[in-house]
């Protein structure tokens, strides 16, 4: 219960410590119009880092991460059903 006290005055001394951000981290409007210009001109969209799209790599790394994922949640799901 101490520790979980400790937790909620930390928080709190961090919420009091939060500022706002410098207006030197933000766009001048002139910048935004510009960069919109530059975005209209070129892709409709945006597709991450890199030339965009879904290349063979991305693709493996993401059926690396996904393959486990979805047999974790299969396997819960079957264990919740013996609940019921």
């Amino acid at each position: 219960m101490y520790v979980l006290a400790a937790m909620l005055v930390a928080g709190f001394v961090c919420n009091y410590l939060v500022r706002p951000m410098a207006d030197k981290w933000f766009m001048k409007p002139e910048e935004v119009a510009a960069l919109q210009a530059k975005q209209a001109a070129g892709t409709s969209g945006s597709f991450g880092i890199g030339k965009g799209g879904l290349e063979a790599k991305a693709a493996l790394f993401w059926a690396f991460v996904g393959i486990p994922l979805a047999w974790g949640v299969w396997q819960t799901l079957v264990n919740a059903m013996k609940i019921f």
